[in-house]
């Protein structure tokens, strides 16, 4: 499911309120010019008639005539689209402007006056107004229509251009809203960016200045726990530095006794002894290791993997110069990466010795880092180990082969290193030796902008 977005939410519901609202505006100017433009016509449909009604003579015994003076020339030109009809009984007089055409009435109405639409010639759309007129007596029903093509042309451009206005409201309104929210919602971008600073290890109370008053408990509340969590940190660290070196000396002093005269005459037990402290010594060194590493994501520095990593490769060929393995680490000169320096030669010392005590004669180590992902690969061309016995390595004191030297906490320890950074710890075969691989991936913080960029492998 993906994340709501508060902007997207709210402009969402800014355009649900405005679109009906201009919609509405955009009907109601509509309906309204529609109705004005039709009442203008009809008005000077109204005078119209009322002329021609006054030029209309009556005779008695004869039918009704026109004075061809008082009518207006736009009668009498052809389709000039302004159209009458009088009807008195089967008598009709029509306008010299319809030429040809018949101009069909509706029913005369019997009181008042009525207003429709009527197809005119040429395909010309008429709207026309008829009334029943009584003059000297006689009953004489007068209908006057005019082309009102261009007059609905106008209205429609007018609703056009009027509803574009009202879109570009919409789309202004919304930028701004946007642009608002923004504004509004930037105190929270500087509180994440801080946070991620403080994630990065720049433990600096996150700034209150220029808050808004909802916002400011929010980031109070932050730097409270900020401090808090700080303290516990400090706490914890020197409680676990107390330990190591209240376990240190009674550890070196048992160590010390296994080596005495009593012990050396039952060399088994002494061996099993020594073993044993050894181990012990290892594990506790583990579970301190496992606390400090808690404390990792605002501890860690960053580290040249080039220059820390070299001696350690050389470090390893000289404790297997006896084997004469070939030991080559694939690694681009200049990369760094945000990690603890004694979990990174830990992990790595741990992997790399474990791959040379099976290996034949290779061991490969490769590295990649691109700020934010550390990728480590170390491959050996040895017999492997089948999938099986992948969860019994982890343990502490697992072994795949008790005849090989070593006490079994190697991997252990690599695992508790990958736990520590939330990474993933994966075993394999190598495709390139044959032999065992474990392949580490780390998600790291990024860099803080004042430090020198890593190189990208």
């Amino acid at each position: 499911m993906s994340t709501p977005s508060l902007r997207r939410h709210l402009a969402l519901g800014l355009a649900l309120v405005l679109i009906p609202v201009l919609f509405g505006q955009w009907l109601a100017v509509s309906i309204a010019v529609e109705r004005l433009h039709a009442d203008y016509v009809t008005s000077r449909l109204r005078h119209d008639a009322e002329a021609l009604l006054a030029a209309l003579s009556l005779t008695e015994g004869e039918p009704p005539r026109l004075l061809p003076t008082r009518i207006d020339p736009i009668y009498l030109r052809p389709w000039s689209g302004h159209y009458y009809r009088i009807q008195e009984g089967q008598t009709v007089l029509f306008s010299r402007s319809l030429w040809d055409f018949t101009l069909v009435a509706a029913p005369p109405p019997t009181t008042g006056d009525a207003a429709f639409s009527l197809p005119g010639p040429n395909g010309q759309s008429l709207l026309a107004w008829s009334r029943l007129f009584h003059k000297q007596g006689r009953a004489l029903t007068v209908l006057v229509a005019e082309d009102v093509g261009s007059g609905e042309r106008t209205v429609r451009a007018i609703q056009f251009w009027y509803g574009m206005a009202a879109l570009l409201a919409l789309i202004i309104l919304l930028a701004m809203q946007g642009v608002l929210l923004r504004r509004v919602l930037d105190p929270l971008r500087r509180a994440t960016d801080a946070v991620r600073q403080l994630a990065r290890g720049e433990t600096r109370p996150l700034p209150t200045d220029a808050l808004f008053v909802e916002v400011l408990p929010f980031v109070e509340a932050i730097n409270r726990l900020l401090g808090h969590l700080t303290d516990q940190l400090t706490r914890s660290r020197q409680a676990s530095a107390n330990l190591a070196h209240a376990l240190k000396t009674p550890l070196a002093l048992l160590l010390q006794w296994t080596q005495e005269e009593a012990l050396a005459r039952h060399p088994e037990l002494q061996g099993r002894m020594q073993r044993q402290i050894i181990l012990l010594g290892a594990r506790a060194s583990r579970v301190l290791k496992h606390i400090r590493v808690a404390g990792a994501a605002t501890t860690s520095t960053h580290v040249d993997l080039t220059s820390e990593l070299n001696p350690l490769i050389d470090m390893m060929r000289q404790m297997h110069h006896a084997r004469a393995l070939r030991i080559t680490l694939d690694l681009p000169a200049g990369l760094h990466a945000r990690i603890d320096r004694e979990d990174l030669l830990e992990m790595v010392g741990n992997l790399l010795d474990n791959a040379c005590k099976w290996a034949r004669q290779s061991v490969r180590c490769h590295l990649a880092c691109d700020g934010e992902t550390l990728r480590l690969l170390v491959e050996d061309d040895g017999p492997g180990c089948p999938p099986e016995q992948h969860t019994h390595i982890l343990m502490h004191g697992g072994r795949a082969d008790t005849t090989v030297p070593g006490h079994g906490i190697g991997l252990a320890v690599v695992h508790e290193i990958v736990q520590g950074y939330r990474g993933q710890l994966t075993f394999g075969v190598s495709e390139a030796l044959g032999g065992f691989s474990v392949q580490v991936v780390l998600e790291l913080l990024p860099r803080p902008s004042d430090n020198h960029p890593p190189a990208r492998a």
